[in-house]
């Protein structure tokens, strides 16, 4: 018997023939099974009258209490996909998902005005490579209430066909990987349903990722297609068993060759080892940017298939910006075996800027990858000898030969990811504390900051009798400024960006390199690679040569003290300890911000620091579509928050509130206790990631243990995992005689719903007192009151000091 035939033997002797008349799957590339899809169409021979059907997947159950069901013709030897259609009245299937977890029933709330979807559906497009269709049919032949309706199928067919299609080919490179593979239990469910009060949503089911089950809407803006995700999480089911799915293996020791050329396109040639973790069958799949075109792949020397198509519906219910590819394995991969992988890859990443200057638009993803992992890199750059290319790592080689220029960078140690800038640049160099900081920037700055249009203006009509005639107002030129030195602040770039490392280092240990190359960008932004920071051009430059608009008190504190050792904290934050799933990032930006925050409070005091807090206090509280921003969503929601209007909640939400969740807990821990568990975090989660709730358990480790609160579940609860910002009212009452003083202590709240509290400290200072009597209230609804016994009349009450507290103080 054949596995499939295994599989679905207890579905009983009916089902077992219906299924046996499929043909088993012959070899056959992964072009022709792409073909079947695209043609994929209904089977009105596998058509049927259903009832009472049910379909479970851990937290989500899907069930056909009366209507039709059709199934599509066989793929690769196996029905792939459904459809279900309610036509008589009380017809109706029904979907039920229970998230887990508080933040994602707010999530799910927030879209469907429940915490528990339970949807009537009318009409659903089933889409299944872990045997959920066949299950429905073996099921179905089982039932005595199944009646066969062919016409029906006919029916569906001319109606669902090119919506099976259309739907089908926005997974149908995963779907050509599960069946090559023919590993049901690494299979995907899916289902597009027809709801009667929420419209059309999409329900995603897959075992190998870290969240099982997302659930959501495709939405069409005007800046294109989107999906908003309801729900996301990793099922009850996966919890109980506390694993995640394993790596099926990475890739080890890079070598790309790329040549740039005088358009700025790239041709690239990627080798790099593949040690799989288990056997592995069929196909791998791999990752790139849109952008790049892959031209061939081969295994250790030999050519192999590759199969690559768009996928735009599971691509924006995953927000990823990279697109998949797969090469066909002709025989199955040995676990622990190195393989040589060799891409040949060409595209345009590269777009001028104006005046000698570059944006790379694909920084991450501009070479093929797959998976989380750490590797040495060996880059080579043959471009315009005119140019350079700066990267990770050390340069190895930079020479000239005729018109091309040839520069070679190598990591010598494994980072987790490779990026590279291009440009006119000159360079400055610090050494400090054995680490080496390289500044480039640029000769010139980019088109869009230089101003090249004398302006014209007329002065006002001058009433001057000469000769007892008028003249009228001249016409006088003004020559622009001189253009913007992106030179000006390189010297000062690498001091600053050398001395927050040395600090960083003293606290998290050493960086991943011992280089860090830091280049300009175009724009209003920064990022942090490995080796390699991206700084805004505007970082570069004079305060008083920047636009007027990146000239406030917080876009200069912005652009000349946080940008930089924000990006410079990432070799820690981000790129040494990465984050579990996008709902854990947040982590990685707020402890890069707030690493920011330190380096500026140790070199301005904390006064400077203070202003930053409160500067993220203001935003978080601004008006956002009628609320504030800071309730659009958990800051666990990461992605989730992007908008493209005005304010993005996500910037924001991750930056300034993770900047205060990280204050808090260093005011509760007491600072050499917070610094130590960041060091601590480090070690312990070097070169993995880190999720949230592992990250609460290590604070924990390092809280006072005689606080309330002490596991910090209540702490992460409320800033964490939901919203709010509370204004806190604090009033005090005396009486009575020393050294029997009676001090009550009332805090009041407002500005947040009934359920949320909050344990803040209410620091007491007797007179003549050299250390504070500290007493912690929990805050209600209702207003909380201490009552405090001290030798003598207080001198200073002050709730939550040193900005202990996210809230607004009356």
């Amino acid at each position: 018997m054949s596995n499939r035939a295994k599989r679905i033997a207890h579905c009983g002797a009916a089902a077992l023939a219906m299924v046996l008349m499929i043909p088993e799957t012959e070899a056959q590339t992964a072009a022709a099974l792409a073909g079947q899809l695209r043609e994929v169409e209904i089977d009105p021979q596998a058509s049927y009258r259903v009832r009472d059907l049910r379909l479970r997947k851990d937290d989500l159950s899907i069930y056909l209490n009366d209507g039709f069901l059709a199934f599509s013709k066989p793929v690769g030897g196996r029905r792939i996909f459904a459809v279900y259609h309610a036509s008589e009245t009380g017809d109706h299937a029904e979907v039920l998902v229970r998230p887990p977890d508080q933040g994602e029933r707010a999530s799910l709330a927030r879209y469907t005005k429940s915490p528990i979807l339970n949807e009537q559906v009318k009409e659903g497009v089933f889409i299944s490579t872990d045997g959920s269709t066949e299950e429905l049919l073996a099921a179905a032949l089982e039932s005595p209430a199944t009646k066969p309706y062919p016409d029906m199928g006919m029916l569906l067919g001319s109606r669902m066909n090119s919506v099976v299609r259309n739907i089908g080919s926005s997974f149908q490179v995963r779907m050509v990987q599960d069946i090559l593979a023919d590993d049901p239990a690494c299979g995907f469910f899916y289902a597009a349903l027809s709801g009667t009060v929420l419209g059309n949503f999409d329900i995603l089911f897959d075992p190998t990722n870290r969240e099982q089950i997302v659930l959501g809407q495709v939405t069409s803006t005007p800046q294109g297609a989107g999906f908003n995700i309801w729900a996301s999480f990793e099922t009850r089911a996966s919890r109980r068993r506390q694993s995640e799915p394993g790596a099926v293996g990475s890739l080890s020791d890079y070598r790309i060759d790329s040549v740039i050329d005088p358009d700025f396109s790239m041709m690239c040639t990627t080798t790099a080892d593949f040690t799989p973790k288990r056997a592995v069958r069929g196909a791998l799949t791999f990752e790139i940017a849109p952008a790049m075109e892959i031209l061939s792949v081969s295994l250790d020397g030999v050519p192999v298939e590759v199969f690559r198509r768009e996928a735009v519906r599971s691509r924006l219910m995953s927000h990823r910006s990279n697109e998949p590819f797969l090469i066909v394995l002709e025989k199955p991969m040995e676990a622990g075996r190195t393989y040589k992988i060799e891409f040949r890859h060409r595209g345009k990443v590269i777009l001028p800027a104006g005046n000698n200057v570059f944006f790379v638009a694909s920084r991450v993803n501009w070479y093929p990858a797959r998976e989380s992992g750490h590797s040495v890199y060996d880059l080579t750059f043959k471009l315009p000898k005119q140019l350079t290319v700066v990267a990770a790592g050390e340069v190895v080689e930079d020479k000239e030969e005729g018109e091309t220029r040839t520069v070679r960078w190598r990591t010598p140690a494994p980072i987790r990811m490779a990026g590279f800038n291009i440009g006119d640049y000159e360079k400055t160099a610090v050494k400090r504390a054995g680490l080496t900081v390289t500044v480039y920037s640029n000769r010139s700055a980019e088109s869009a900051l230089v101003q090249r249009v004398p302006q014209v203006i007329m002065l006002p009509p001058a009433w001057v009798v000469r000769g007892g005639t008028r003249r009228p107002g001249e016409l006088i030129t003004i020559a622009p400024p001189p253009p913007p030195n992106p030179q000006a602040r390189s010297e000062a770039l690498a001091s600053e960006i050398s001395a927050a490392l040395e600090w960083y280092a003293m606290h998290f240990g050493p960086p991943p390199l011992n280089t860090l190359t830091v280049s300009p960008i175009p724009g209003n932004f920064g990022q942090g690679f490995p080796g390699l920071l991206y700084l805004s051009t505007l970082a570069f430059l004079d305060e008083k040569e920047r636009p007027e608009a990146a000239r406030s008190n917080t876009l200069r504190l912005f652009y000349s003290e946080i940008l930089s050792a924000h990006e410079a904290a990432h070799q820690w934050w981000g790129n040494l300890v990465g984050a579990a799933t996008y709902h854990d990032e947040w982590i990685s930006e707020a402890l890069a911000n707030y690493s920011a925050i330190l380096v500026l409070e140790r070199k301005n005091g904390a006064r400077a620091a203070d202003q930053v807090l409160d500067e993220g206090l203001r935003v978080l509280r601004m008006q956002y579509g009628g609320k504030t921003v800071e309730a659009e969503g958990p800051i666990t929601w990461g992605v989730r928050l992007r908008s493209d209007s005005g304010i993005d909640p996500w910037r924001v939400i991750t930056y300034d509130k993770g900047s205060w969740v990280m204050h808090m807990l260093r005011r509760r821990m007491g600072d050499q206790a917070f610094l130590t568990m960041l060091g601590e975090l480090r070690k312990r989660y070097e070169s993995s990631a880190v999720s949230t709730d592992q990250f609460r358990e290590l604070a924990a480790e390092f809280s006072p243990k005689d606080l309330p609160d002490a596991k910090l579940e209540g702490f992460f609860d409320t800033w964490v995992y939901s919203t709010g910002i509370p204004t806190l009212e604090l009033k005090t009452a005396v009486s009575g005689k020393a050294p029997k003083v009676q001090l009550t202590v009332t805090v009041n709240q407002t500005g947040v719903g009934d359920d949320f509290s909050i344990d803040v400290p209410v620091e007491i200072w007797p007179a003549g007192a050299k250390t504070p009597v500290v007493k912690w209230v929990r805050t209600s609804a209702d207003g909380a009151t201490v009552k405090v016994t001290l030798p003598r009349h207080p001198q200073r009450v002050e709730l939550a000091p040193g900005n202990g507290v996210l809230a607004v103080r009356k």
